[in-house]
């Protein structure tokens, strides 16, 4: 291998304007799909198809929407709800939400919805009236509907917080509404309303998912951050123009490859493939100033720009198409998660790193070909020196003191292990919003005000009219039951509450004692509170029912408590009804952080193996992939120690970073070890080997970690938590598998002497390949 790429480098040396053209022409061609990419956040799409929760919440919504709901709150700035004022605010949402594109109308909730009823007795009459029609227009008034509100069980802590300090409007919409119509809407029936007085807060999935696209326009200027990140840490490196252009063009005609590989193959922007273009570039300039490094180091040596790009090529070749190959590989792994989105990153990514690969092997080879040096050959600028001065000792360290620097490993892997029974692989979704962002700073209000709004809905089926049966009104009274014996459990509905309440209105002197489930007595209760509330409770054939739980956090082990105390009542229904546990928001985001987890641990298990097969077969030794492996599993190791220790959950998001650190982790052993060979081959003395491997190849791995850590380091800038976690936690990575590959394998090294780096069969010397001399 190592001689046929020394043979394609000459090639491209003796005619680099035709690799030149053809190169750009390929990357034209490439680039040209990114002009079809399209934007695409539809929740579907990240969500795993297959998992029983989510089919259930699919069948939900297409008869009893929720996918699309909106919760408004309007707070006083003082006092409470029942002003004037704020009444009228409510009324004016509520009517314009009504008349808004694409709403479901039953599903609108607020004290002046028309879907929001009460059964009352008049004159011995059972009617079913609204609660607010018109705004009351004086203080009795107000008070009336003050009393007749919180005298009202089925809409305690709903249409009014617990404290009376906000009011809520509820709105849902059909899915064919995109979240950009719906936030628009919903902002044209607030902003009227907005004053110095009044607070509004808004969430739900459509006012996040349009906040995401909103974020995804501004990875543009996260990418530029990146960007410009690398381009400082290149001109610190290499000191030199050709050092900073050289690896940025391989990195962003990389991206270019990648962005338009998305377009052609139909792969929408997402929140997750929006970050493709970033991870790219930090990998892609990486990869370069490796071979950019050892490019100037041969043209020291031989002191000939051909002669130094052929066998810089010849001797890092190789191991650039390794680490490619492990890191793309680990990337394109990801398809089997399962999850589309985790699929779509992945498969942009691993395209962005063969890319590179492809591009550092004919277009910047043609560059450097056609590129003088310039006066200064060493390609050596402040930042490299700087970290040979810190290199050179911490080597002497590992000389003297190999065990040492062992033990000193084995103390941080033990003191991050003591951490993991603290580890959780539960999701808090809104801990993902910073508490400064206008989404933080709304959720905030509902956590004071409504905390319970994260849904969990059981799907109930049977014939026709079997909802009406007393034994499907005693089902979904036990199942509430289930629900609300969790205390995080706020408050349940159903169909059941509505029969319940009327038969207390009904028969007053039996309402403190439990609804008699009886035929006619049902019957008759259903004829008498029969209203267009029903349509958010029961389908239209009374064959399908929901009973909805509302939980205080969009937590996944809330959800996972709630579903087991479920079980039990729904494995026992009633003959004819069938229970399928569970919709809502919670399951689905349960099934969500359940499916990508276990796939995340299984890529990160995959891409491990792959890169100790990789390493084993380029370094022709078992003992050589486990030591390219033991960077990997002490970062690996040491990211789930400071997730443990500064709970941060192991959920989705921690195990994408995990993932992203293993990925492009993966190089620094290959690069160094394989040097150290090289080395081996000019000098019996292992010690002075490793000392040049260190102070050569130890250089560019920092490089490489410092530009890495650079890029990502812009998103600790972010509003978005979540980000913020990938800006601190990928720069960590890269610290711990560029420390272990720099001092804990010289240490290892130092202290067993393994036989595939102190005995192996001797390189082809250069003479063979360029005719001349240039010892080492």
């Amino acid at each position: 291998m190592s001689e046929a790429l020394a043979r394609w480098a000459e090639l491209v040396a003796r005619r680099p304007w035709t690799v030149l053209v053809a190169s750009l022409a390929v990357s034209l061609v490439m680039a040209a799909g990114a002009l079809r990419l399209q934007v695409d956040l539809s929740p579907e799409k990240q969500l795993p198809a297959d998992h029983p929760y989510v089919t259930v919440d699919r069948r939900i919504r297409e008869e009893f929407g929720g996918k699309n709901f909106v919760a408004i709150a309007v707070v006083p700035q003082s006092g409470n709800v029942w002003r004037k004022d704020v009444l009228d605010a409510v009324h004016a949402i509520t009517l314009a939400l009504l008349d808004a594109p694409g709403v479901i109308r039953q599903n609108v909730v607020s004290l002046s919805s028309p879907y929001v009823r009460v059964p009352a007795d008049r004159g011995g009459t059972l009617v079913v009236e609204y609660l607010m029609r018109e705004v009351p227009a004086d203080a009795a008034a107000i008070a009336a509907l003050r009393a007749r509100t919180l005298g009202e069980p089925l809409l305690r802590g709903t249409v009014v917080s617990g404290d009376e300090r906000a009011a809520l409007v509820l709105a849902d919409f059909y899915d064919d509404v995109g979240p950009a119509d719906i936030a628009a809407s919903v902002e044209r029936a607030i902003a009227p309303w907005r004053s110095p007085g009044r607070a509004i807060a808004i969430t739900g999935a459509p006012i996040l998912q349009n906040t995401e696209s909103i974020l995804i326009r501004q990875q543009g200027i996260f990418f530029a951050g990146t960007v410009a990140a690398i381009l400082i840490v290149l001109f610190l490196a290499f000191g030199q123009l050709q050092g900073v252009v050289l690896p940025t063009l391989t990195a962003l005609l990389a991206t270019a490859w990648a962005t338009g590989f998305m377009g052609h193959a139909g792969i929408p922007l997402s929140s997750w493939t929006a970050s493709v273009p970033l991870m790219v570039v930090t990998v892609a300039a990486g990869h370069s100033a490796q071979m950019l490094k050892r490019f100037y180091e041969e043209h020291r040596r031989l002191g000939d720009r051909t002669r130094a790009l052929v066998e810089s090529t010849r001797r890092i070749g190789v191991v650039m198409l390794a680490a490619g190959a492990t890191a793309g590989s680990g990337f394109a792994a990801l398809s089997l998660v399962g999850v589309p989105t985790l699929m779509h990153f992945g498969l942009g990514v691993a395209c962005g790193i063969v890319a590179a690969v492809l591009l550092e092997m004919s277009f910047m080879l043609a560059l450097r070909a056609l590129w003088p040096i310039g006066r200064d050959s060493r390609g050596e600028g402040a930042l490299s020196r700087a970290l040979g001065a810190v290199l050179r000792p911490l080597d002497r360290v590992a000389e003297r003191s190999p065990r040492a620097v062992v033990a000193a490993f084995a103390l941080v892997a033990l003191a991050a292990v003591a951490g993991l029974p603290r580890l959780t692989t539960d999701i808090d979704a809104g801990s993902y919003w910073s508490a400064d962002s206008p989404v933080g700073r709304d959720l905030r209000v509902f956590r004071q005000h409504f905390p319970s709004t994260t849904s969990l809905t059981v799907l109930l089926e049977g014939p026709p009219g079997s909802m009406k049966s007393p034994e499907a009104i005693g089902l979904m009274t036990r199942l509430q039951e289930a629900m609300a014996s969790d205390p995080e459990v706020g408050r349940t509905s159903s169909l059941a509450d509505v029969i319940r309440r009327t038969y207390e209105v009904f028969v007053p002197e039996d309402a403190g004692r439990a609804l008699p489930l009886r035929s006619d007595l049902i019957a008759q209760l259903f004829f008498l509170s029969e209203s267009p509330a029903f349509e958010r409770y029961v389908d239209r054939s009374y064959s399908r029912s929901v009973v909805t739980g509302f939980l205080d956090r969009e937590d996944s082990g809330l959800t996972r408590r709630v579903i087991a105390r479920l079980e039990p009542v729904a494995s026992r229904p009633p003959a004819g009804i069938r229970v399928f546990l569970a919709g809502g928001v919670g399951p689905t985001l349960l099934a969500l952080n359940e499916h990508t987890v276990h796939g995340k641990v299984l890529n990160v298990a995959i891409l491990l193996a792959v890169i100790f097969a990789i390493a084993g077969v380029l370094l022709r030794s078992v003992v050589g992939g486990a030591y390219v492996a033991a960077p990997l599993a002490m970062a690996l190791t040491v990211d789930l120690g400071l997730f443990s220790w500064l709970g941060v959950p192991f959920d989705l998001g921690g195990a994408s970073i995990a993932a992203i650190g293993v990925g492009i982790g993966a190089d620094y052993a290959i690069y160094f070890l394989y040097r150290l060979r090289e080395e081996v081959e000019h000098t019996p003395d292992v010690d002075e080997a490793l000392r040049a491997a260190v102070d050569t190849s130890g250089r560019a791995v920092l490089f490489v970690a410092l530009a890495i850590s650079a890029g990502f380091a812009v998103y600790l800038f972010s509003g978005f938590s979540a980000f913020r976690r990938v800006g601190f936690f990928v720069p960590v990575t890269m610290f711990v598998c560029s420390a272990t590959a720099l001092m804990l394998l010289p240490a290892l090294v130092r202290w067993f002497r393994p036989r595939f780096v102190t005995h192996r069969p001797r390189l082809p010397e250069p003479e063979r390949l360029l005719g001349a001399g240039g010892s080492r």
